[in-house]
């Protein structure tokens, strides 16, 4: 293992529900990729009917939790405050099971939280690419993949200082499962005149099948979910 970077007072953590073998590989990928660059701690809370999750790898600093959960719907924003809560770090990387960024960028945006110069660091700049099936040369590939969701996305990961997160709420836990939590989370410390860093850069999704709980699990589900959002921006 080559030389890792110092990050004992950061908890990566991650919400996870198995709903294809894709997905099972990708947080093992994230979990070996995070170690090999960064001494550091990391929590897995798996949330499901039953556990499907048996990590392949777990070197010191790592956590698993599994909690039973009936719910066909994955609430997200529950079970991030759940692992914030956990973490014991002043520091909470917040990762989707498929997310890969730079660990320049992860380093980058964790000093400007240390520094004090932000409250939440994104570590991309926005450009969230998606990976098809067969990707494998990332960096070689960017020029013909997929923007997730245009040059502004919010999503995939976020790293934020603990305690004066959850003075600005933590995570919006009326957001029921996927859908419009990312962008409600940005709007409310802007307005709330909070700090965000985003470092230069650009973030990967890893390829994974379509579930429910990767879009809107139903058309109320989505209004509801809208509605919370409308309601952070007319704080302004």
């Amino acid at each position: 293992m080559t030389c890792r970077t110092y990050l004992k007072d950061v908890t990566f953590v991650v919400p996870l529900r198995i709903d294809s073998s894709v997905r099972k590989e990708n947080i093992d990928s994230l979990i070996r990729y995070t170690f090999n660059h960064f001494e550091t701690n990391f929590i897995v809370l798996e949330a499901d009917s039953g556990c499907k999750y048996y990590p392949e790898y777990n070197p010191g600093g790592f956590r698993y939790e599994f909690i039973a959960d009936e719910n066909e719907v994955f609430h997200r924003t529950k079970w991030i405050n759940r692992l914030i809560s956990m973490a014991t770090t002043p520091y909470i990387a917040v990762w989707d099971a498929d997310a890969i960024a730079s660990p320049v960028q992860i380093l980058e945006s964790i000093q400007k939280l240390r520094a004090e110069e932000a409250v939440m660091s994104l570590p991309y700049d926005g450009r969230f690419y998606s990976c098809d099936k067969i990707s494998c040369e990332l960096l070689k590939r960017v020029p013909v993949m997929q923007l997730m969701h245009g040059y502004h996305s919010v999503g995939g990961a976020f790293i934020v200082d603990k305690e004066k997160y959850l003075e600005a709420g933590g995570e919006n836990e009326n957001f029921y499962g996927w859908g419009h939590e990312d962008a409600e989370r940005v709007k409310r410390l802007e307005i709330l005149g909070l700090p965000i860093y985003y470092s230069p850069g650009v973030l990967f999704h890893l390829w994974h099948s379509t579930g429910k709980n990767s879009w809107f699990a139903d058309a109320g589900t989505e209004k509801h979910n809208k509605r919370e959002l409308q309601k952070t921006c007319k704080l302004v």
